[in-house]
């Protein structure tokens, strides 16, 4: 049986470039651009292990971010589990010893220098993560004012019903404000959170009071919420990380609590063509993915077509409850 030997990889982006290295001659890879990184000792953690190797290789100090992905690849004498990050360049200057050459590389250059194998996977999901966080940017004005527009009110009542009338909510992902607005209006206590800086600020202008900007692996909350609103936001979290995601959510969410989710339908994941990346379910993938949480129970599961600019789309909505009582 072939060892499998777990590698850290850190993309590290300054000015909207990616920095990228190619392994030097002698090396396994040689010639081949990968991530910078490098093989877990005992006892360290992945984080750890990347800082490390970052000191090592590249004379450089570091903050680790938010987790991307992995990627396992068959190198034939070994299986390689490849795991990234994102990782801020702190100080140090930049100084190779396992690569002979270093560029900084944007979103859609990427694919311009030959990677590594097991690299391949991380960089198009970067990719899809990068695309997707840049059309909200440009376009946050115009997103806002047209989602605003959409009729959701029926969606509020199955999961108002299963929350107190002095609940406190978390608007997670909360676009344009729509929802945050109509959950104050009623009484409730919102507190709104969206991942793009730029879609938040349209938001807080709208409500008139602060939003909280915030990614999903981001979510730092503790027994807080009553229920927690993540109306079509969810699914443009890649699928390697609904774990961790959802995991977040219910640390925030107080016993007893639900949340309200809804994805597009779909057999497998998609891209729009604005570069959006899409998570898509079925009811039967998302119930299963669901029936994998401890403490977690489906309270309803349901399917509904949508018309979205002049097309019908399906959807798939859920509504589940965290193990424990309301206090």
């Amino acid at each position: 049986m072939k060892n499998q030997i777990d590698v850290t990889a850190a993309i590290i982006v300054k000015d909207d470039r990616v920095f990228a290295a190619r392994r030097k001659a002698g090396l396994h890879l040689a010639g081949f651009w990968e991530f910078p990184g490098g093989k877990l000792e005992e006892g360290e953690t992945a984080e750890g292990c990347l800082s490390r190797e970052l000191r090592e290789e590249l004379n450089i100090n570091t903050r680790i971010g938010a987790y991307v992905g992995e990627s396992l690849h068959d190198y034939g004498t070994k299986i390689v589990r490849l795991m990234a990050y994102q990782v801020e360049h702190v100080s140090g200057d930049f100084k190779l010893s396992d690569h002979d050459e270093m560029r900084w590389l944007a979103v859609d250059e990427l694919e311009s220098v030959e990677w590594a194998p097991a690299d391949i996977p991380l960089v198009k999901e970067y990719q899809s993560i990068a695309r997707t966080r840049e059309y909200y940017a440009n376009n946050a004005q115009a997103y806002c004012e047209e989602t605003r527009g959409f009729q959701v009110a029926e969606l509020y009542r199955p999961f108002l019903m299963e929350i107190p009338k002095n609940a406190h909510i978390l608007d997670l992902g909360c676009g344009s404000g729509r929802d945050s607005k109509a959950f104050l209006d009623q009484g409730y206590n919102v507190t709104s959170v969206d991942g793009s800086p730029e879609i938040a600020a349209c938001a807080e202008q709208f409500l008139g009071r602060p939003v909280d900007v915030a990614t999903f692996q981001e979510l730092a909350y503790c027994n807080t919420f009553d229920g927690v609103w993540a109306s079509a936001s969810l699914l443009h979290s890649p699928r390697s990380h609904f774990p961790e995601v959802l995991d977040r959510i219910m640390r925030g969410l107080k016993g007893g609590g639900v949340i309200y989710m809804s994805f597009k339908w779909g057999n497998t994941d998609s891209v729009d063509h604005w570069g959006r990346c899409f998570t898509n379910f079925t009811e039967y993938s998302l119930r299963e993915s669901l029936e994998q949480v401890p403490d977690l129970d489906i309270v309803r599961l349901w399917t509904e077509n949508k018309v979205l600019r002049g097309s019908e789309q399906q959807w798939v909505n859920v509504l589940v409850r965290k193990d424990g009582q309301l206090i």
